[in-house]
């Protein structure tokens, strides 16, 4: 009974394998809390206040869009363009290519197209991106991939867009090798780390998070995919069970790993680059270049 005590409930699924019914549970679920206002009010709050703030050099906020520059590509989309930040990104940074946008929330699409009206903008999913085989010669992706039900879905409906030769650049956290996911509820509330639980007396809830996000959930983290299958997600994000609860990644539905997307591609016939290596800051989040071989 007390060791239970200790062992988190993990509501994990493949994407690729799990029930049909589940997935499409959530995916609704999810396209409520992304899509309309009442239900992303908080979480474009939390968006709107890092852009008040100009990323250090070293951020891969700064050093994707640097890097997409220097590619010197023609035409651009991004999958999940919130607000437009990254447009006006790339604008200040010196792209003068096409840019199309696409979003889920239709209020946004509405405001970059008031504010941007010289940019592309498309209220739709990354899973039905409503352009041509082979439109651009780049796509990117800014921490989006982990908040997705079907990522391998997602990953062949933008390499589809891509043209012959041309870059999917993908940013997003690795949870795998960090052994960190905070969308998964630990202890007894979701009010955050065990220090945290401990600054508000709540010691025996400070004590089981310590333990479960030390011992067992990296543990865990690590063999998602061996256990679940391909593609792992969370069908209980804190976000959707403790609404009031925003901050980094508590939206986030899959278990992000480099190693998988980067196996992942390299089985359907890609090559995969990381602009700024595997190490230091980038061991624990992806920053890397799916390049289309001119055979696809």
């Amino acid at each position: 009974m007390i060791l239970n005590i200790f062992k988190p409930k993990f509501s994990w699924i493949s994407s690729v394998t799990g029930k049909s019914e589940a997935l499409f549970s959530l995916h609704q679920k999810m396209s409520w809390f992304y899509g309309q206002r009442e239900g992303r009010e908080l979480y474009q709050d939390m968006l709107n206040t890092q852009e008040e703030t100009a990323p250090p050099k070293e951020s891969v906020r700064h050093l994707m869009p640097k890097y997409i520059c220097e590619l010197k590509p023609k035409s651009i989309l991004e999958v999940g363009c919130a607000n437009g930040r990254l447009y006006r990104q790339l604008r200040s940074y010196g792209y003068i290519g096409a840019y199309s946008g696409i979003e889920v929330a239709d209020y946004l699409i509405q405001q970059n197209m008031q504010q941007h009206p010289e940019a592309t903008w498309k209220c739709t999913s990354a899973y039905k991106i409503p352009f041509p085989n082979s439109s651009f010669e780049v796509c990117l992706s800014l921490y989006v991939l982990e908040h997705l039900v079907y990522p391998e879905r997602a990953l062949r409906e933008m390499l589809r867009v891509i043209k012959p030769g041309g870059h999917l650049v993908l940013v997003f956290p690795d949870f795998v090798e960090s052994g960190r996911f905070s969308s998964q509820l630990l202890g007894f509330s979701p009010i955050g780390t065990a220090s945290a639980k401990i600054r508000r007396g709540k010691l025996i809830d400070a004590l089981v998070s310590l333990y479960q996000s030390r011992i067992v959930l990296p543990r865990v983290l690590k063999s998602a995919v061996d256990k679940l299958g391909p593609f792992p997600i969370n069908t209980r994000p804190i976000c959707l069970s403790y609404p009031s609860v925003m901050g980094a990644d508590v939206d986030a539905i899959y278990i992000a790993s480099k190693k998988e997307v980067h196996d992942w591609a390299i089985s359907n016939g890609y090559d995969v680059k990381y602009p700024c290596g595997t190490k230091g800051e980038f061991a624990e989040q992806a920053f890397m270049s799916i390049t289309m071989k001119n055979e696809h």
